[in-house]
C-alpha cells in the first residue's frame, strides 16, 4: 500500500490531500457564515439567470421568449455514422416551436436538456463517447420551468429554467397552473441533497413503488401535509417531502414521500461558509466526468454550481457565464503565482472553458479541486485521462501539453469574500 507520502493518482497529491479537513485546516474562519441571499442579491443580475418571476407576470405570449437555437452541428451518431443532410434536416424540422397551452412546469425526475429536440447524440468525432452535443445540461429534480411550446412531433416540451433553454422530452415535465407554480416555484427551507446516495423511500401504494434516486444539489420542498402520506410507513426517522409526478395526461401531481434523514441530506441550505464548500465539493470526489451533465455526473462548471446550490446560492450554468456572473473579481496576469497567494480555499479559479475550486498552496504548490477531463506531465508527452472530480496542482499541463493549468487561469473570485 502507497504511503501518505508518496503520490496518489495525480502527480504531487497524497492521500490527505483527498480529505476536505487536509484544506480546512488551513482557513482560520472557515466556519465564519456569510449572507446567501446577498450573494444571490448579487449574482441575480446577470443576463446568464433567468428570472422567471419576471417573465410570468407577462407570460401571454410564451414564443416571444424563444431564443434563437444554433444550427446543427457536424458529428458522428453512435453507431458510427455521420451526421447527413436528411437528419439535419429533420432536427431542423422538428424544431419549429409550436403554441401549446401548458405555461408552467416542473421537472418531475433529473432530466437533460438538449440543443434540439432530438434522442440521438452527436458526437464530435467517429470515435467519441464522451461529448455529445446535443445535451447541454440538466434539471434538478422539481426545479421550475416555463413552458414555451412543443415541437412538430409533439414529443418534446422548449422550456425555459432559471439557468438554460433547451428541449425536454415531454415524460420529464409536468405542467400546473400559475397559483401551483407560484407556490413551489421558490422554496425558502427545503430538503437539500449534499452527497451521493440519497433516496425517496419506496411507496408500495404508489404508481412506481422503486426508490427514487435523488441527485446531488437537488432543493425538495418540505410537506405543510404530512398526514397525507400514503405508503403506510412511520416517518418517525424521516423528513417528509412534496414529489413531484406526472398524471397520464401530464398535469402536475404532488405526493408526500420520505426521505430517510440518515443519507446525504441537509435541512435547509447549508451555511454559507467555505466549511460547507469545500465539504461539499468533497462529497464529489472521484465521481466521473459528465459532458453536459451526462450519466448524472457533472462537468467542470455545473460541479461548481451545485457545490453553490448546496447552501442556496445559484449560479448560472456555464464557466463563462459563471466568471462574468460572479462577484469579488480579481484578473490574473502572467505571474498568477503571485496573486494567488493571495486567494482562500473556496475560491474559483476561471480559464477559458473551465472552472476549478481553488484549495491552497503546500510547499509552493498551488492545488484545486475539479470536474476535468485530464492533464498531461507537460510538452511532449501523452495525455492523461481522469475523467472525474479530482484534487491537482495547477502546475499539471493542459491536455495538450502546451501550458499549464495555472497559466491558463484569467481570473479568481471570491464569491465568499
Amino acid at each position: 500500500m502507497r504511503q501518505d507520502s508518496q503520490e496518489f493518482s495525480v502527480p504531487g497529491v497524497s492521500r490527505s490531500m483527498l480529505e476536505p479537513q487536509f484544506w480546512l485546516t488551513r482557513i482560520d474562519d472557515a466556519a465564519t457564515p456569510h449572507d446567501s441571499n446577498a450573494i444571490q442579491r448579487v449574482i441575480e443580475p446577470s443576463p446568464h439567470l433567468a428570472n422567471l418571476e419576471e417573465i410570468s407576470q407577462d407570460f401571454t405570449q410564451p414564443l416571444k421568449w424563444v431564443a434563437e437555437s444554433p444550427a446543427v452541428p457536424d458529428g458522428y451518431l453512435l453507431d458510427g455514422r455521420s451526421v447527413d443532410s436528411d437528419l439535419r434536416e429533420e432536427i431542423l424540422a422538428n424544431k419549429e416551436v409550436r403554441s401549446v397551452p401548458e405555461r408552467f412546469g416542473f421537472s418531475v425526475r433529473r432530466a437533460p436538456i438538449g440543443a434540439w429536440p432530438t434522442r440521438k447524440a452527436i458526437f464530435r468525432s467517429a470515435a467519441d463517447r464522451e461529448f455529445d452535443q446535443v445535451q447541454q445540461t440538466a434539471l434538478h429534480t422539481f426545479e421550475s420551468v416555463l413552458i414555451l411550446g412543443e415541437s412538430r412531433d409533439r414529443e418534446w416540451y422548449l422550456v425555459q429554467s432559471r439557468t438554460y433553454q433547451g428541449w425536454i422530452a415531454k415524460t420529464h415535465i409536468a405542467w400546473c397552473d400559475f397559483d401551483l407554480w407560484k407556490r413551489y416555484n421558490t422554496v425558502t427551507h427545503p430538503l437539500v441533497v449534499i452527497g451521493r446516495g440519497a433516496s425517496v423511500e419506496p411507496d408500495p401504494y404508489s404508481e412506481n413503488p422503486e426508490p427514487l434516486p435523488l441527485e446531488f444539489g437537488a432543493w425538495l420542498p418540505k410537506t405543510n401535509d404530512p398526514a397525507k402520506l400514503e405508503s403506510r410507513q412511520d416517518p418517525i426517522w424521516h423528513d417528509v417531502v412534496d414529489m413531484p409526478t406526472r398524471k397520464p395526461d401530464g398535469e402536475l401531481a404532488v405526493a408526500p414521500r420520505l426521505v430517510t434523514r440518515t443519507g446525504p441530506v441537509a435541512n435547509g441550505f447549508l451555511p454559507a461558509t467555505r466549511q460547507s464548500i469545500l465539504t461539499s465539493a468533497f462529497s464529489l470526489l472521484g465521481d466521473r466526468y459528465g459532458w453536459g451533465d451526462r450519466f448524472d455526473r457533472h462537468d467542470c462548471s455545473s460541479f461548481i454550481m451545485d457545490v453553490y446550490r448546496t447552501i442556496g446560492v445559484q449560479l448560472p450554468r456555464n464557466s463563462k457565464a459563471q466568471s462574468l456572473s460572479v462577484p469579488n473579481r480579481i484578473l490574473l496576469d502572467p505571474h498568477w503565482e503571485n496573486a494567488l497567494n493571495r486567494a482562500r480555499p473556496g475560491d474559483e479559479l476561471y480559464m477559458p472553458g473551465h472552472v476549478l475550486l481553488y484549495l491552497g498552496v503546500v510547499d509552493g504548490q498551488h492545488f484545486a479541486i475539479h470536474a476535468f477531463v485530464g492533464y498531461s506531465e507537460g510538452p511532449g508527452t501523452l495525455p492523461v485521462l481522469a475523467n472525474q472530480v479530482m484534487v491537482t496542482p495547477l502546475s499539471l499541463h493542459l491536455r495538450g501539453g502546451e501550458k499549464r493549468y495555472g497559466d491558463a487561469l484569467t481570473s479568481v473570485h471570491a464569491i465568499l469574500s
